[in-house]
């Protein structure tokens, strides 16, 4: 089969050490060694070379050819002037730009053409270049402009404003699909730039969570740089002009009587040598500015901070998500978000618990939060906890799928790769019995309805996002048979043996799978199955024997799970106790899939029936 061939855009691009530019050499590898595709990267000369031009092939005075990593790279050359003024800025986009343009025709037909927000009007480069080959367009928002562009401190211009604003809703409006970061991301380009909604979806950031871990405080980074015997708080990446980093200068101020408190910075960026300025007038000795560290070396810098910072700039909640909070998850620590309350990052701290927040712009405020973790040990180390679980929903190999499904997707009548087509009898007997279910079950779901509502007080359904058939999300209705709240306040985890999550209603729901019953609609609607592998929640975790939680698509069956619609009960289902690692579930799920058939699938039914009148359904070991 001939491999998918993805196109991308954007100036920043393996060796620069930008977030964006890193980030997409990431999904680019990614894309070539785990998927098989086949990449093409529009990029521009580096502005921070890291190490010698390899390979490189004049192609042209604009264009020069090379590859890294099994990527094909076309250098669209443009000026290199410093960054530090707009016009520096400016004068290197915009020749970017004419150059990648002209690098666009010189492509080999792509499958999908991709691009980015770097600079702002690469979009249109991008755009030429699809229409010219008749390709799907899909635009992946980083920032968001013209919004992002009033942070310059150097430049204002209404007449730039209103022609970024032009390009970014006529990309929104036209592209095949629109990429963003976060819900409110993607309510901004829908509300204020036109995108489609039904064309618009999340695929957040990422870090490899296996590359960044958790590690000791007293590492080598911290022993160089002589901070094992101190409390740090550490902010870690790009020095720019978003985060508003003068509050945490500020902050630490406030805190110059805290002789163990050290404020780190550890980076570059335009706002560094500002930054610098304003520490030495405030004459802090509990300042530091440590310069930028290679990803090679990432967990050990993130293991010297006790806490970490991450901020933005009011106003620019949706327009920007730091993509630093990912490694910061990774890494186990807790942090303080200095961020608004319509930010991806504040709603990723509060469903997770892995952090304290503070309105941006308020150093006491931030000073305090500070000190709260300091002097209390314990609060940081769940925090810490909290926030390594968080990371695995953010794995690299996760959204990378999530890339890859999607530009799948838009190929001609494409299906995911190795997806099964669900057989018409299967199909028909799902449409059969979850009518007829839905009508007979109607009484005594309204019952249980009642049940659950009487019994706490708390909300009757259970709503989770599942994973379907080729990697798509859907939405799964139970009836709670747990706590309010139960996934915030402790985790994705599955339910074990005496559980305290799980209420009285809730224990007898289960045992009988009543639970289950809400899900006929999503048999009906054809999210689901009666038999199949259980569907999993996309952010789900699981913990390896030594008790560390690990990505879940690095269990063996995973990938190969997904190929068949899940269903609501299965070989697994029947079969297995129900705490055996899922490495043995995955088994039996592969098992099915091999097997599968329309009599496998009506003896499967009619055993599940038999278990549910027993009520076997939460006990351990065999339940036929």
């Amino acid at each position: 089969m001939k491999p998918l061939h993805v196109a991308f855009f954007n100036r920043s691009f393996h060796p620069d050490t930008s977030a964006t530019g890193q980030l997409l050499t990431e999904l680019c590898e990614s894309l070539v060694r785990d998927h098989g595709c086949r990449i093409s990267v529009v990029a521009g000369t580096p502005l921070l070379p890291a190490g010698r031009d390899t390979d490189a092939t004049r192609d042209g005075w604009l264009v020069s050819r090379e590859r890294h990593a099994g990527v094909e790279i076309l250098r669209a050359r443009g000026t290199r002037f410093s960054k530090a003024r707009f016009v520096g800025r400016a004068t290197n986009y915009v020749t970017y730009f004419v150059s990648a343009c002209y690098a666009g025709l010189r492509l080999d037909r792509p499958d999908v053409v991709v691009a980015l927000t770097d600079p702002p009007i690469i979009g249109l480069a991008g755009y030429l270049a699809a229409r010219r080959f008749r390709a799907p367009f899909v635009m992946a928002y980083k920032d968001v402009f013209p919004e992002v562009a009033r942070l310059l401190e150097d430049f204002r211009s209404d007449v730039v404003d209103r022609a970024l604003q032009a390009v970014n809703c006529f990309l929104a409006a036209r592209a095949d699909r629109v990429a963003t970061l976060g819900d409110t991301m993607r309510r901004r380009l829908v509300e204020g730039k036109g995108a489609d909604p039904e064309r618009t979806v999340v695929i957040p950031d990422w870090i490899d969570c296996e590359a960044v871990v958790p590690t000791p405080r007293d590492n080598e980074f911290a022993r160089v740089n002589g901070l094992t015997d101190k409390f740090v708080v550490m902010h870690s990446g790009n020095l720019g002009l978003s985060q508003g980093l003068e509050t945490l200068v500020e902050a630490a101020a406030a805190l110059r009587h805290f002789p163990d408190i050290e404020v780190v910075f550890v980076g570059e960026g335009i706002k560094k040598a500002a930054l610098v300025e304003r520490a030495r007038a405030l004459e802090l000795s509990n300042v530091r500015f440590l310069p930028f560290t290679p990803k090679e070396r990432l967990a050990e810098s993130f293991g010297a901070a006790d806490v970490f910072v991450i901020s933005l700039k009011p106003g620019l909640a949706g327009y920007i998500v730091p993509s630093k909070l990912y490694g910061i998850l990774a890494s186990g620590r807790p942090y303080v978000a200095a961020v608004e309350h319509e930010s991806e990052v504040w709603a990723i701290t509060e469903k997770y618990q892995s952090g304290l927040l503070v309105e941006p712009g308020k150093p006491l405020d931030l000073a305090d939060k500070i000190l709260k973790l300091h002097r209390d040990p314990e609060l940081a180390t769940r925090l810490g906890e909290n926030a390594r679980r968080a990371a695995l929903e953010f794995d690299r190999r996760r959204q990378v799928r999530a890339y890859h499904n999607l530009f799948a997707g838009l190929l001609p009548g494409a299906r995911r790769a190795g997806e099964s087509r669900t057989p018409i009898a299967k199909r028909a007997l799902d449409v059969v019995l979850s009518g007829a279910g839905l009508v007979v079950a109607a009484p005594l779901m309204a019952a249980i309805a009642c049940a659950v509502k009487l019994g706490d007080g708390g909300p009757v359904f259970y709503r989770q996002p599942r994973v379907g058939r080729g990697g798509r999300r859907f939405d799964s209705w139970k009836f709670r048979s747990m706590i309010p709240e139960s996934d915030s306040r402790f985790g994705p985890l599955q339910a074990v043996t005496a559980d305290a999550r799980i209420t009285a209603v809730g224990r007898v729901v289960r045992a009988t799978a009543m639970d289950e019953l809400p899900q006929l609609w999503s048999i009906f609607r054809g999210d689901m199955s009666f038999v199949g592998p259980r569907a999993l929640m996309p952010e789900e975790i699981e913990v390896n024997g030594a008790g560390e939680a690990v990505p879940i698509e690095t269990i063996p069956g995973y990938v190969e799970r997904h190929r068949v619609v899940p269903g609501l009960t299965g070989v697994a289902q029947v079969y297995a106790d129900r705490d055996v690692p899922r490495r043995r579930k995955f088994r039996y799920d592969r098992l099915y899939i091999t097997k599968q058939s329309f009599w496998l699938d009506v003896r499967l039914i009619a055993l599940s029936f038999w278990i549910t009148f027993r009520g076997a359904w939460e006990r351990r070991g065999g339940k036929l």
